[in-house]
């Protein structure tokens, strides 16, 4: 399949170190409970292996973040759960951070974070649906698959209600547009190799919607340009408690 890349120009997304975007999740939540406030966030990410809360407790996980870092990844922890995964300039992330409600549950936001992505595509000719893809990093029932591949990773943020201010959730996608994901799909695993893990991960699990889409370009053109693509889905996509 081939598609053309669009002309207009792409909208402005720095390279986020890994400690502004954990800065700006946080943000975004306290705003939710605070305000009520439901907001959509694009941003790519810098270079990285971004592990869980569980991972950190392996048995040499300090010396696994001292050699990958020295190869250039540095490896950080996040709050929300699943596996380790790699980070990059051509992996969009999106998030959908809202007041949680008592009628909704993690399916539902899970559900609301697809859907202008699912519309999205489908603009560009790309059938894709939810779905797990055993052997790939950060499996779940709600990966976004085309072609039998993972192209998009999901998890969900929960900050709890408090006596006075109720929670909110922060739904997040790792959309992979553009990069070696058959790199990061064994880094991830050389993670876990490293840090004392039998943990592994399959070749030939996770894709690109740029190599799907047969697409040209670097890794920030392709991220971008998908991102003003997906921007007016964004928009039109109403958001109910």
């Amino acid at each position: 399949m081939s598609s053309s890349l669009p002309e207009s120009p792409p909208l402005a997304l720095p390279c986020l170190t890994h400690q502004q975007a954990h800065l700006m999740e946080q943000r975004l939540l306290q705003r939710a409970i605070t305000s009520g406030q439901t907001q959509w966030q694009m941003w790519r990410q810098q270079q990285a292996i971004i592990v869980t809360r569980k991972d950190a407790h392996l048995a040499h996980f300090e010396q696994a973040c001292r050699v990958l870092n020295a190869e250039g990844w540095p490896v950080f922890v996040r709050n929300s759960g699943g596996t380790a995964v790699p980070a990059g300039p051509g992996i969009l992330n999106l998030s959908l951070t809202l007041p949680t409600t008592s009628g909704l549950g993690p399916d539902d936001y899970y559900q609301l974070l697809g859907a202008p992505l699912l519309a999205c595509l489908r603009q560009l000719g790309l059938e894709a649906g939810y779905g797990p893809v055993p052997g790939s990093f950060c499996d779940g029932r709600y990966n976004l698959v085309a072609a039998g591949r993972k192209i998009t990773g999901t998890a969900q943020h929960w900050r709890a209600a408090g006596s006075t201010q109720g929670g909110a959730v922060l739904a997040h996608a790792m959309v992979m547009v553009a990069g070696d994901m058959e790199l990061g799909t064994r880094l991830a695993s050389r993670f876990y190799e490293l840090a004392g893990s039998e943990l592994r991960f399959a070749p030939n699990t996770s894709t690109t919607l740029g190599s799907l889409l047969g697409w040209q370009g670097s890794d920030d053109e392709q991220a971008l340009r998908f991102a003003t693509l997906l921007q007016p889905s964004l928009t039109s996509q109403q958001v109910t408690d």
